[in-house]
C-alpha cells in the first residue's frame, strides 16, 4: 500500500470512529502512520480532535463561547453602523463584512471542535482588548470589552485544556524510533 498525503476530513472520521470503537489514540496513530506520509500532523490530528465524551461533558461551555462570539459580532457591526451614521460616510459599510470576520471565523471553527483554534482565539482576543484599550477614552466601554474579553479567553483556554490536554505541536513525544507516542 502506498502512502498518500494526509485527507484531514476522512482521517478525523476515522479518529472519531475508532475511539467510539475503543481504539485508543496510539492504535490509531498507528493506523494512519501507515497510510499517511506526514507523521506529525496525523499525531496532531489526533490529539486535536475532541473526544465524543469531552465533546457531551464541555459543550454547554462551547455553547457559552459561541453565544459571547455572536454577541461579539453583533456589537462590532453596531459600532460600524454607528460609525457611518456619525461620519456619514457610507464606504465605512464595508467595515460591517470586514470587522467581524475574525469572530466569525473563530465561532465556525469552535462549532465544529476544531482544537487548535481555542488557543488562538484567546491570543487574538487579548491582542483585540490590548488594541481597545488604546483607542478608546475609558469608561463604560473599556469596562464592557474587558468583560467580553476576559470571558472569551477564560474560556477559550479552559475548553483547550480541557478537550485537548494532549495538543502541544512543540512537545509531542517520540520513542526511540522517531514514532509519535500517543496516550
Amino acid at each position: 500500500m502506498s502512502k498518500k498525503s494526509l485527507d484531514r476530513k476522512a482521517a478525523q472520521k476515522f479518529i472519531v470512529d475508532s475511539r467510539d470503537n475503543g481504539k485508543t489514540d496510539q492504535e490509531i496513530y498507528n493506523e494512519l502512520s501507515q497510510q499517511y506520509y506526514d507523521k506529525k500532523s496525523v499525531a496532531l490530528l489526533i490529539t486535536g480532535t475532541v473526544t465524543t465524551e469531552n465533546k457531551n461533558k464541555y459543550k454547554v461551555y462551547n455553547n457559552v463561547l459561541l453565544g459571547l462570539l455572536g454577541l461579539v459580532i453583533l456589537l462590532r457591526i453596531l459600532v460600524v453602523f454607528s460609525l457611518t451614521i456619525q461620519t456619514g460616510q457610507l464606504w465605512t459599510l464595508l467595515l460591517v463584512f470586514i470587522v467581524p470576520l475574525f469572530a466569525a471565523y473563530f465561532a465556525y471553527e469552535i462549532a465544529r471542535y476544531n482544537g487548535p483554534i481555542y488557543r488562538f482565539c484567546g491570543i487574538m482576543t487579548i491582542a483585540f482588548f490590548l488594541q481597545t484599550i488604546g483607542k478608546s477614552e475609558g469608561g463604560t466601554e473599556i469596562l464592557i470589552n474587558l468583560v467580553f474579553s476576559g470571558a472569551i479567553v477564560g474560556l477559550s483556554f479552559y475548553l483547550d485544556s480541557k478537550m485537548f490536554p494532549d495538543f502541544s505541536p512543540k512537545n509531542l513525544k517520540k520513542d526511540n524510533n522517531g514514532e509519535y507516542i500517543l496516550s
